[in-house]
């Protein structure tokens, strides 16, 4: 697979400081490619940030539907005290297709103090944005709270969890939580200027000590792949093989965005997958700058590892960033792709 376009945008994005470290890899048709920038290979963490909703937190999820732990539509009053009667009958199902109603806050400092139990308690009285069901938006509390839900079906942390049912049932080598600030082989992805206690990007992960359920680990590409093989096998190790075909439904078609059971679900609006993924195909995006795409009928994957939010604000001297930066940023990747592939638009 030769990656001429491609290979000279990533070029070109490097150079100019759209991004300072990149891994690709593009699967189509049993042909691969693989290429990145200096110093970083197959084997290079980079902080996923919110891709961990789906290759840890909704997996976890879906493997304890699978086994009979839970069901999709129980409420938030089976797993947690004191459920407001306007959230209590919030379903598994809504946090997954963030539908719930529960949107994203900053947890308060003293937070990092508190019991799972008080944390979930502090994000369930947060005024809901909507009435469940009944609207979308993108929740990341709404995934630190399916985290603390497979930790109490599963009765240990989420980190454990991975390590336990994930980790080793797909091969994966590296891929952690909490990895060092002096970390070997891993590309710095936060967006502030010092790293502070946690290396993990996202300020609420930080306060939940560096493992949630909305996106806290680091990952490889070459893991990423592994992943994504098991997904394209429907593979049971992973979760049940019927959840695979009804993870990857479209739960939301008449709002803003599509979504699967965690999945992003491409449709005729969404821009970031360019030209190269039609509707249909699934994936997720994290706000570090990376990203996974695919597709079972083209028998196609991306995998886009970057840290361009960190370089967002890195060019406003750490006074903040457009994160459109990014998301634009992966647009003109994927349609490099797409002219590779499929001919020049």
């Amino acid at each position: 697979m030769k990656l001429k376009y491609t290979e000279q945008l990533m070029t070109d994005e490097l150079a100019k400081g759209t991004f300072g470290d990149y891994a690709l890899l593009v699967y189509k048709g049993g042909d691969e490619t693989f290429i990145s920038s200096e110093n970083v290979d197959k084997d290079t963490y980079f902080d996923i940030a919110s891709m961990g909703k789906v290759l840890i937190t909704s997996a976890l999820i879906l493997r304890a539907a699978g086994e009979g732990r839970l069901s999709l539509d129980d409420t938030l009053d089976k797993f947690f005290a004191d459920v407001p009667d306007d959230r209590n009958k919030i379903t598994v199902r809504q946090l997954l297709t963030h539908t719930s109603g529960i949107v994203r806050f900053e947890l308060p400092d003293e937070a990092a103090g508190y019991t799972r139990e008080q944390q979930a308690k502090l994000i369930i009285a947060n005024p809901l944005k909507y009435a469940p069901g009944s609207d979308y938006v993108y929740s990341c509390n709404g995934y630190i709270l399916l985290g603390f839900i497979a930790e109490i079906v599963y009765g240990d942390m989420l980190d454990k969890l991975y390590f336990r049912y994930i980790k080793p049932s797909l091969g994966l080598t590296r891929s952690t939580f909490n990895i060092a600030g002096d970390e070997p082989n891993a590309v710095i992805s936060y967006s502030r200027r010092e790293m502070g206690e946690y290396r993990a990007d996202d300020r609420n992960v930080r306060i939940l000590r560096g493992v949630a359920g909305n996106g806290a680990s680091f990952w490889t590409a070459a893991d990423i792949r592994r992943y994504i093989d098991s997904v394209f096998a429907k593979d049971g190790k992973l979760y049940a093989p019927e959840l695979h075909a009804e993870s990857e439904l479209n739960y939301t078609p008449n709002f803003s965005e599509g979504r699967g059971l965690g999945y992003l679900y491409v449709t005729e609006t969404y821009k970031q997958t360019g030209r190269l993924f039609p509707v249909g195909s699934f994936g997720h995006c994290g706000h570090t700058g990376t990203s996974f795409f695919m597709n079972r009928e083209l028998d196609m994957f991306v995998i886009l590892l970057t840290n361009t939010t960190r370089y967002s604000n890195i060019r406003s001297g750490f006074k903040g960033y457009d994160y459109g930066d990014t998301m634009r940023m992966r647009e003109r990747v994927h349609n490099a792709i797409a002219d590779d592939l499929f001919g020049k638009a």
